[in-house]
C-alpha cells in the first residue's frame, strides 16, 4: 500500500457530532466491495448509521454495475446502513448527495452535484456514489456506497487522466480524512430529518445542471435538453427543443461543454 497515512478511528470518533450515523464504525484494509460487506452486516443485524470504510476496493461498484476505480492511497470508500422511515427513505437521492457536496465544499472547493448523484468540481469528477435499498422483515434498508478521491491521485489512471480530480488535487494540500468522514455523517444526518422543501432547495442550490443544456442518455436512445428542475423526489425535469418537457426518473446525463 502508497505510504498515506492510517485512518485514525479515535480522531473520526471525537469530530462526530451525529446520534446514530457512523457510531458503529467498522475499518477494513481491502474489501471486494464495502455494500457486499454493508449487506452482511445489515442481515446480521447492524443497526441504523452503521458505517464500513475500507482503504481499497478490488471490485468497486457504481451505477448500473459500472466498475469504481478504488485504489489505496488515502481516499474514502464507504458504505452506510441506513434504516430510514419510509418519507426519509424517499428523501435519500437528495440528502446523500447533498451531504456530501456539502462537506467537499466547506473544505474549499466549488463543488457541485452532477445529476443524479455523482460530485463534480469544475468538468472533472471527485466523487461516485451508489443508493441502493430493499424491504425485508424488519423494515426499510438502505445502503449507501461512496468512493471520494481525497487525497489519491486518480489521474493516475489512464482512463481518468482527464475526467477526475481529487480534493488534494484541487486544494494543492492533503485534507483530513477523518474530519471530512465525520462531516458527512453529520450532514447526512441532518438532510435525512430537514423539511422537503428545505432539502429541494439546497440540493438545486449545488446543482451542476439546473439551466444547462445536456445529452440524456436512455436505454431507448439520447437526446439533447435543458435541466430544468429538480423534483422533490429527484427526478430530473428537462424540455427538448420544441418544448416537450419530460421527467426523467434514471438516466445518464451529460453537459454540453459551454452550455
Amino acid at each position: 500500500m502508497p505510504d498515506s497515512p492510517a485512518f485514525d478511528t479515535d480522531r473520526f470518533a471525537g469530530a462526530l457530532q451525529t446520534t446514530a450515523l457512523g457510531r458503529d464504525f467498522r475499518y477494513v484494509l481491502e474489501t471486494p466491495s464495502t455494500m457486499d460487506l454493508a449487506r452482511t452486516a445489515a442481515a446480521d443485524g447492524a443497526p441504523h448509521g452503521t458505517l464500513i470504510l475500507a482503504e481499497a476496493q478490488t471490485a468497486g461498484r457504481g451505477r448500473r454495475g459500472r466498475g469504481f476505480f478504488s485504489p489505496p492511497g488515502g481516499s474514502l470508500y464507504f458504505t452506510l446502513i441506513l434504516r430510514p422511515s419510509r418519507d426519509a427513505y424517499g428523501r435519500l437521492p437528495l440528502a446523500v448527495p447533498l451531504a456530501v457536496c456539502q462537506a467537499c465544499a466547506h473544505e474549499g472547493v466549488d463543488a457541485r452535484i452532477k445529476w443524479p448523484n455523482d460530485i463534480w468540481v469544475g468538468e472533472r469528477k471527485l466523487c461516485g456514489m451508489l443508493i441502493d435499498g430493499e424491504t425485508g422483515p424488519g423494515g426499510l434498508t438502505a445502503y449507501a456506497g461512496i468512493g471520494i478521491n481525497v487525497n489519491a491521485d486518480p489521474t493516475a489512471a489512464d482512463a481518468l487522466r482527464d475526467t477526475a480530480t481529487s480534493l488534494a488535487r484541487e486544494l494543492g494540500r492533503e485534507v483530513g480524512r477523518e474530519s471530512l468522514l465525520a462531516r458527512i455523517c453529520d450532514q447526512l444526518e441532518g438532510a435525512m430529518d430537514a423539511p422537503e422543501a428545505e432539502l429541494v432547495d439546497a440540493y438545486r442550490a449545488v446543482s451542476l445542471v439546473l439551466g444547462r443544456l445536456i445529452t440524456v442518455e436512455e436505454p431507448e436512445g439520447a437526446y439533447e435538453a435543458r435541466a430544468l428542475e429538480i423534483a422533490p423526489d429527484g427526478a430530473l425535469v428537462v424540455e427538448r427543443e420544441g418544448g416537450e418537457r419530460l421527467t426523467v426518473l434514471a438516466a445518464d446525463v451529460s453537459v454540453r461543454p459551454g452550455a
